[in-house]
């Protein structure tokens, strides 16, 4: 090989490295923050259920006063 055609394939490999190294990083970032984004609406869903039990039980201890 040439010298020419060394450094060809050593910036074909280095952009190619780059380019993987990007898309991993790109990956775990979502999945952090799909990971922190579960968790903040596990919280959501939990005061939901509560706000609506809460809902739940005033409306029937109005049914039991009338």
């Amino acid at each position: 090989m040439t010298t020419r055609t060394k450094a060809v394939v050593a910036i074909l490999v280095a952009v190619y490295l780059a380019g993987l190294g990007m898309l991993v990083g790109t990956l775990i970032e979502r999945m952090r923050f799909d990971q922190q984004r579960a968790h903040v609406l596990d919280r959501y869903e939990q005061a939901l259920r509560e706000w609506h039990a809460f809902r739940m039980a005033l409306e029937r201890n109005a049914e039991g006063q009338r």
